[in-house]
């Protein structure tokens, strides 16, 4: 018999669910937050805009499900990038960017944070 000891390890589950809300943008959930980074969840309907904006530290941008264009509108690595399934994108801290969903997606946002 095993027994099952809990954790205090964060976890998350649930993490690729489709949940989009009603407006102009996508709808956001914090998955998991622990030491030292945060992930949320964004899910897009086709067309819906994430607008410029910027994050205080270092992102890591990553398409679950669907297609999304990432803009990065200025700081260190200016450019666009087309998110498929499986794609992830290193956004330095400070740099403005925004997210266009090209169809219904799933995007995680690992946000870090100084200790």
């Amino acid at each position: 018999m095993t027994e099952h000891i809990a954790s205090q390890t964060p976890t998350a589950t649930g993490t690729t669910e489709f949940l989009p809300g009603d407006g102009p943008g996508p709808s956001a959930r914090r998955l998991l937050a622990g030491p030292g980074l945060t992930l949320v969840g964004f899910s897009f309907r086709t067309g819906q805009l994430l607008d410029e904006h910027k994050a205080p530290g270092p992102i890591l941008v990553t398409c679950v499900s669907g297609r999304i264009d990432l803009e990065i509108t200025g700081g260190e690595t200016p450019g666009a990038h087309r998110l498929e399934p499986g794609s992830t994108v290193y956004i330095t801290g400070g740099d403005p960017h925004r997210l266009t969903a090209l169809a219904d997606s799933v995007v995680h946002v690992t946000l870090h944070r100084n200790l």
